[in-house]
């Protein structure tokens, strides 16, 4: 059985998410928005934005974070009955047109980790692209395949029931989210089926990246996985020759 549903982490990004709403409305597929502790005045707009197009909206206060939000998505998505979750970001940032694409490539592999390798405009900034390149260094390192996919991009169809199982073994909540459960669901033994998809950043948009906070941050997520690593890629091995 093959349920899917878009799961849409959102703080303060309720004008950003209202440009693109309709299209995911347009899409058919069932969504689930997580209000992770944005502004009033956002909150009473993405909740109106919400009701408008018929999705699911949830609010969760404090803010927590984006891997706080998924967690919240994908645990309501399971109770819910979903198989498998989209994750698109809120900013605006991912080609809602590959939604189709992406699903059609999850239903034919259910069992597989669907993640967008991003296609960059000149909008993307420079120290972005630079950061991105550092981090698919250490996740080639961490993963010991120098063919991992981008580990930033937000644009991913989960299988819902080894994510939520490996939701129990995270520690990094909020911008390493991205990279944390894409190197431990490798080590869980999923394999990845990248997908290029147009990425682009909007005028004028509103970013929650903090360079030093958040750079600061992965920093130390690399640092932990690279110390867990050795048992990461065991586990890996072992799941691997229990299944042949």
């Amino acid at each position: 059985m093959f349920r899917p549903v878009i799961i849409i982490p959102c703080y303060n990004h309720s004008d950003a998410f209202e440009l693109f709403s309709p299209r995911i409305a347009e899409s058919g597929i069932p969504t689930i928005v997580i209000d992770d502790g944005s502004e009033p005045d956002q909150s009473a707009h993405l909740e109106r934005i919400c009701k408008t197009h018929g999705f699911k909206y949830i609010y969760k206060t404090p803010n927590g974070g984006k891997g706080s939000a998924m967690k919240a998505g994908f645990n309501a998505a399971k109770d819910m009955g979903f198989t498998h979750g989209l994750q698109i970001d809120a900013d605006g940032q991912h080609d809602v047109a590959d939604v189709k694409k992406f699903l059609d490539i999850a239903k034919e592999n259910p069992l597989y980790l669907i993640i967008g390798n991003p296609i960059y405009d000149n909008s993307a900034p420079r120290a972005r692209r630079i950061g991105r390149k550092v981090t698919d260094f250490w996740v080639a390192f961490e993963t010991l395949n120098i063919n991992m996919p981008d580990a930033m991009c937000g644009m991913r169809v989960y299988p819902l029931l080894d994510t939520c199982a490996e939701m129990k073994h995270l520690h990094f909540h909020r911008m390493g989210f991205d990279i944390e459960i894409l190197v431990k669901l490798y080590w869980r033994g999923l394999k990845i089926i990248p997908v290029p998809t147009r990425v682009i950043y909007p005028p004028n948009g509103r970013s929650n990246f903090r360079m030093l906070r958040d750079n600061l941050y992965i920093s130390l997520l690399h640092t932990y996985l690279c110390v867990i690593m050795p048992f990461g890629i065991c586990k890996r091995i072992f799941r691997h020759a229990k299944r042949d």
